[in-house]
């Protein structure tokens, strides 16, 4: 049996980085993307090393044209496409008072605009392969969080797709997984603005997290929390939220006036 072609975008670091050489590890043909070339062709030999089978292709996928040569590289080099992990996103180090509205438009086309047009060109492989869309999405969608007022409705949008291409896709033999992350341990966490090591009691590696997404290259399904015991909380918390929403905004008001009075 040939084997299957995965793309991965965000590669260069984190949960990318560690889903990508977990895949080819385990026999899967990876096609990478990432603005950050050193850190891409760094990953591309460590794979290669390993006798992994890879292909980069490094540019800035919010760009059609990025898209458009990571679509077809795969293709003229594997003449297939089998499962596309949509992991690139942009987190803004910053509240929402204090971004550019430059800022805020760029993180909507990386983390939204991007996942939906390279899926939809993605799609005609997909449909001829019968493959799979992962799309990374948050658990930090289901709550408000201060700090987050830009990326979390990003990350809320990224599941609303996923449930409508679940269904619309199905008929077609393409599968849709959304993948909601809680506190995993990557450098993403700092580039949000978090502290090095500052929820390290409660989160999990990027090498776990990417178990459990290759997991999903062969056995997908429609929502997959990392780590696994979030998901009962978010299901409480869900619930709590809906029945409790005037003290919950009250406490994380008074969260948001003690950060803003610490800056000040």
């Amino acid at each position: 049996m040939e084997k299957k072609v995965v793309i991965i975008t965000g590669a260069s670091s984190g949960i990318g980085w560690a889903v990508a050489r977990l895949a080819a590890r385990k026999g899967y043909r990876v096609v990478l993307n990432a603005r950050r070339d050193d850190r891409l062709q760094d990953l591309a030999d460590t794979i290669k090393r390993a006798g992994g089978d890879v292909l980069t292709v490094q540019g800035d996928i919010a760009l059609l044209e990025t898209q458009e040569q990571l679509i077809e590289a795969t293709i003229n080099r594997y003449g297939r496409l089998d499962v596309l992990v949509n992991n690139a996103g942009l987190p803004l180090p910053a509240p929402f008072s204090e971004c550019v509205p430059e800022d805020l438009r760029r993180q909507w086309d990386v983390n939204v605009t991007t996942l939906s047009t390279l899926t939809r060109m993605a799609l005609p492989h997909l449909v001829k392969s019968g493959g799979t869309v992962i799309n990374i999405g948050s658990s930090i969608s289901r709550f408000p969080v201060p700090s987050m007022g830009n990326y979390a409705p990003t990350k809320i949008a990224v599941a609303a797709l996923s449930n409508a291409l679940l269904i619309e896709l199905a008929p077609k033999g393409v599968k849709v997984c959304l993948v909601e992350p809680g506190p995993i341990t990557t450098e993403f966490t700092e580039r949000a603005g978090g502290k090095p090591g500052s929820s390290m009691s409660i989160s999990t590696s990027a090498d776990d997290a990417a178990t459990a997404i290759v997991r999903l290259f062969e056995h997908p399904h429609r929502r997959l929390v990392i780590p696994g015991w979030l998901a009962p909380v978010l299901s409480i918390g869900g619930f709590l939220t809906k029945v409790s929403m005037p003290l919950i905004d009250a406490a994380l008001l008074t969260i948001a006036r003690l950060r803003s009075r610490r800056k000040a």
